[in-house]
């Protein structure tokens, strides 16, 4: 499982594009996003959330959703996440593979 969302082959059947948001914005967007897709029944999403390179510092927007998807309310539904491909955005976005059923079992963090 894990490496097949690593080497993307698993079907994105949603998108959130995060691109320009302020941290509070992104945050809240992200969650209306997973309770969404919880609720819809899709298995994998992908956020865009840019490559930070206009961040002062870090990549704030990418080092925040990991943040969010380990220590979020939703964590348990969240089976693994890891870079997109490169045709899907790389560095810049985001796979998450959700469950079917809530665990509370280890995220896989990949890459």
């Amino acid at each position: 499982m894990s490496l097949k969302l690593r080497n993307g082959e698993f079907s994105v059947q949603k998108v959130l594009d995060l691109h320009g948001c302020a941290i509070d914005e992104a945050r809240q967007r992200f969650e209306s996003f997973i309770r969404e897709i919880i609720r819809s029944g899709h298995n994998c999403v992908k956020v865009v959330h840019g490559r930070g390179l206009k961040s002062k510092d870090a990549p704030l927007l990418k080092e925040n959703l990991k943040k969010w998807i380990v220590k979020a309310m939703h964590r348990k539904w969240v089976a693994a996440f890891s870079s997109a491909t490169m045709p899907d955005g790389g560095p810049g976005a985001t796979y998450i593979l959700i469950r079917k059923r809530p665990e509370k079992k280890k995220i896989h963090i990949i890459g």
